[in-house]
């Protein structure tokens, strides 16, 4: 194998993960190595999906096996583990419950353009909600870092990169974040698991997590959800078609949930703030650097 240029990091654990396979798919191909830390309690539940891989395949996958402590330490494994393997002067930042458009590997290809003062590349993500046609925002989001000496994660929930100084390059391209797509006991869980790291927030019961009704769990969130009218990234419309089908009921009612949460007054603002996630990322195309980087 060549010289590596970038390597992606994903962190997985004891849970299923119904994305994980297009989420490899996505990337293959564009970054040169997949470095995992797979936390899974016992044998992983991802091992057959991770050797199946693009990168399982042709050797380009590094896996370290450790026991969940925080999210921080999770990442910090996969950047000793690119230093140890020579994973190259970028890391791609993903999770398993994201999936990458076409645009993924020209970027990556491309990441040599990128002047030395940059240590970030960012694009943007479509937050998807309750059902594969509604979603609470387009957020910019790191997709790409520098993979410097002294570049460290802290904090053990939603952690941070520090050690980085350089600028930030933010591109007009969207992909797609899953992680509030499915039921709503899975967002619970994720919740408990996050409190019990010092997330501040919302717990609930554990005997209570197969009672939960989302009109009341996500009342807060009904007004606000908004209409997703494009096009799914191709690595993932077959997991979204057999999902839909599975799902349907639910889907169904995040639908009436949301719209009964949105009289006229609410709807015209929600096609307001659509158009402004719509600018924000739009707007990168009018710098040279980004668009050269999306060739």
């Amino acid at each position: 194998m060549s010289a590596m240029r970038s390597a992606a990091h994903l962190i997985v654990g004891s849970r299923d993960e119904p994305f994980l396979a297009p989420l490899l798919e996505s990337m293959s191909g564009a970054v040169d190595a997949l470095i995992v830390n797979d936390n899974s309690d016992g044998p992983s539940p991802h091992e057959e999906t991770l050797r199946a891989s693009w990168f399982g395949r042709t050797g380009r996958l590094f896996v370290d096996r450790s026991p969940f402590a925080d999210f921080s330490t999770a990442r910090n494994r996969c950047l000793d583990l690119h230093a140890r393997i020579g994973g190259g002067p970028w890391a791609a930042f993903v999770d398993a419950d994201e999936v990458h458009g076409e645009a993924f590997g020209r970027i990556a290809r491309n990441l040599d353009a990128v002047p030395e003062s940059y240590d970030f590349v960012d694009a943007y993500t479509w937050h998807f909600f309750a059902s594969f046609d509604l979603y609470t925002s387009i957020e910019r989001r790191m997709a790409f870092f520098r993979v410097k000496p002294g570049a460290r994660w802290e904090g053990p929930v939603h952690e941070q990169l520090r050690g980085l100084d350089g600028r930030r390059l933010a591109l007009p391209y969207v992909y797609a974040h899953y992680g509030h797509v499915l039921p709503p006991r899975r967002h619970a869980e994720k919740g408990r698991q996050y409190a019990g790291l010092g997330q501040i927030g919302e717990v609930v019961p554990e005997e209570s997590l197969d009672a939960i009704d989302p009109a009341v769990y996500f009342r807060s969130i009904w007004p606000t959800v908004l209409r997703f009218t494009g096009q799914h990234p191709p690595a993932v419309r077959a997991v979204v078609a057999e999902l839909r089908q599975e799902c349907a009921r639910e889907q169904a009612r995040a639908a009436d949930l949301a719209g009964a949460a949105q009289p006229p007054l609410v709807r015209a603002r929600n096609i307001a703030l659509k158009l402004n996630y719509e600018q924000r990322w739009r707007s990168r195309f009018a710098n040279p650097l980004a668009r050269r980087l999306l060739r």
